[in-house]
C-alpha cells in the first residue's frame, strides 16, 4: 500500500495533537496513576507533561529504569493552532541572515566561555520540579554536571558529562568526545538521554575511553542559530544561538575541561537528527562521525517545513519556523536544510536510521502487558499511543530518510543505513541505534581500539558536581 506524503503530513499532525495525552507504561505493582498534568506557562501556553507518579519513581529505582518508559519522544505537548502546510516563498537573504552564514558567520568570544560546576538541578519547565537527569550527578555518581557560559546566548547552559574512563575505571586523558543531542522536549520535559536511556548510555560508553557530553537545554529549538530572539517565553529562555554554542563555544571549553583531544562525533534523534547533520555540514572536518536517528534532513520544502512548525509551536504559543529560518525556501532556510547541504557530509562517517512506523515487538500489547505486570488498561493505552502517534510520526521520518539516502547516493557519499522494517517513533529504536552507531560507525571513526586507546589519567577531574 502506497502512502502519499500529504497523507503522512496529516497523520503526523493528528498524531502530535494526540500526543497531548501521552501514556507511559510502567513495570510496577503499584496502581497506575494519571500521567499527564496541564500547566500554564507565563506566556499562556498550555503545556502537558508527564508528572512524577509513584509508578515512575518505582521504575526509576529499578536496575533497568529505561525499560519501563514507553513514550514517543515528540508527544508531550502541543498547542491547538496547528499551522497549515505552507507554500514556498523564496527570497534573497537579508543582512541579518547573511551574518549567520559561512562567510560572515556570527563571531563569538571564545575566551568568554566559562565552565563551572553545576550544583543545583535545573527545573522542568512545566512542573517546576528538579530535572531528573541531575540525580545521576554528584559524589559517587556516574555523571558530572557543569554550567557552560555561552557569550552568544548570554547565559549558562547546563551540560551533563560522562567522563572518559578505561576498562579498569581510571580517568583517561586525550580521549575523544561524543556529543549527544536531546530530542524536542529534552531535559526541560525529562525526555532526555539520561532520564529515558541511562542504562543504554552507560552500557555503550563506560570503559570505552570516550567522553560523552550532553547539553541539557534547547527544547524545541532545532539547535540552530535563530533569526529572531523569542525572549523568555514558554520553553525558550532567551537568545537561541545553538549552532554557535555547539560548534564554536562548547567544544573548546569541554576539550580543555576534560583534557580531551580534537576527535569528535555528534549524535541526534528526532528533531536533533537534523541538528547533528547541519553541525557537520556547516563545519566540514570538525566531526569524525555523525549519528542521525529518525530525523528529517530537509527543512525548506513544504512537508518538512510543516513538520518543523509542529515542533517549534510546542515551545511557545505562536512560534513558527519563520522565527528560526525566515520564510520557507529563503536562503537562510536553505542554508539550514541538511538535505540541500548534504555535500558537507563528505569524508564524515555516517550512521542514519529510521523505522517504518509499523508496530515492532516492543509496541505490541503482549510486550507491554509484561512490562505493566499484566495491567490491561495501561498496556492498551500505551500500545495505542505508540501505534497511532508514534507510527504516524515515524512513517513521516521514514520518507525524509529515504530522501536523504537518495541524495547521498547521488553524491557518492557512503553511509551506514539502519532501515528497520518495523518500529515507531519511540525510545526502544533509539537505544538500539545508540549501541549500533557506536559499534559500527562512531568508535572506528574515532580510532578507538585496545592498541590505540588514549593514555590513562590517574588523577581526578578538576570539578566534581554535587547534589
Amino acid at each position: 500500500m502506497k502512502i502519499t506524503r500529504p497523507l503522512l503530513a496529516s497523520a503526523a499532525a493528528i498524531a502530535i495533537a494526540a500526543g497531548a495525552v501521552p501514556v507511559i507504561a510502567q513495570d510496577t505493582d503499584k496502581e497506575i496513576q494519571p500521567v499527564v498534568d496541564t500547566h500554564t506557562l507565563n506566556d499562556d501556553t498550555t503545556v502537558e507533561t508527564p508528572k512524577a507518579t509513584d509508578a515512575e519513581v518505582a521504575a526509576e529505582a529499578a536496575a533497568e529504569p529505561e525499560a519501563g518508559e514507553i513514550r514517543p519522544e515528540e508527544s508531550d505537548e502541543v498547542t491547538d493552532n496547528t499551522p497549515e502546510i505552507p507554500e514556498i516563498q523564496a527570497r534573497e537573504a537579508t543582512e541579518e541572515e547573511l551574518d549567520n552564514m559561512p562567510d560572515q558567520r556570527h563571531q563569538t568570544d571564545a575566551g568568554a566561555v566559562t565552565v563551572t560546576p553545576l550544583t543545583q538541578a535545573p527545573l522542568n519547565t512545566a512542573n517546576k520540579k528538579p530535572q531528573k537527569w541531575f540525580s545521576h550527578t554528584g559524589e559517587g555518581k556516574k555523571l558530572d554536571a557543569y554550567n557552560v557560559y555561552s557569550p552568544a546566548m548570554e547565559r549558562d547552559i547546563p551540560v551533563a558529562v560522562l567522563p572518559a574512563r578505561d576498562a579498569a575505571g581510571a580517568l583517561v586523558d586525550d580521549a575523544p568526545i561524543v556529543y549527544l543531542l536531546n530530542g524536542a522536549g529534552g531535559a526541560e520535559q525529562d525526555t532526555d538521554w539520561i532520564n529515558l536511556a541511562d542504562s543504554t548510555v552507560y552500557e555503550t560508553f563506560e570503559g570505552q575511553s570516550v567522553n560523552v557530553v550532553i547539553p541539557m537545554e534547547g527544547a524545541f529549538s532545532y539547535y540552530v542559530d535563530w533569526l529572531t530572539d523569542p525572549g523568555q517565553r514558554g520553553y525558550y529562555k532567551g537568545k537561541q544561538m545553538w549552532s554557535t554554542f555547539l560548534t564554536k563555544e562548547l567544544p573548546g571549553a569541554m576539550e580543555q575541561q576534560l583534557n580531551a583531544n580534537d576527535r569528535r562525533a555528534i549524535v541526534g534523534f528526532s528533531m536533533s537528527a537534523t541538528s547533528a547533520l547541519l553541525a557537520a555540514e556547516h563545519n566540514p572536518g570538525m566531526y569524525n562521525a555523525v549519528g542521525s536517528f529518525s530525523g528529517c534532513a530537509a527543512t525548506s520544502t513544504p512537508l518538512p517545513y510543516f513538520y518543523a512548525g509542529l515542533t517549534v509551536n510546542r515551545g511557545a504559543n505562536g512560534m513558527t519556523p519563520e522565527s528560526i529560518w525566515g520564510p520557507m525556501g529563503s536562503e537562510y532556510n536553505r542554508y539550514n536544510d541538511a538535505l540541500v547541504n548534504a555535500e558537507g557530509l563528505r569524508n564524515t562517517a555516517l550512521y542514519i536510521s529510521t523505522a517504518t512506523g509499523l508496530q515492532s515487538d516492543t509496541d505490541m500489547l503482549s510486550s507491554l502487558l509484561d512490562r505493566n505486570g499484566g495491567k490491561v488498561e495501561a498496556a492498551l493505552k500505551s500500545s495505542s499511543t505508540l501505534t497511532i502517534e508514534g507510527g504516524a510520526i515515524e512513517a513521516a521520518m521514514n520518507a525524509c530518510t529515504h530522501d536523504l539516502r537518495a541524495k547521498l547516493t547521488s553524491l557518492n557519499i557512503p553511509a551506514h543505513y539502519e532501515l528497520r522494517n518495523t518500529g515507531t517513533h519511540s525510545w526502544p529504536g533509539w537505544r538500539d541505534d545508540l549501541k549500533k552507531s557506536w559499534n559500527h560507525v562512531i568508535k572506528p571513526a574515532l580510532g578507538l581500539s585496545e592498541s590505540n586507546a588514549p593514555a590513562t589519567n590517574t588523577g581526578s577531574a578538576e570539578f566534581s558536581s554535587a547534589n
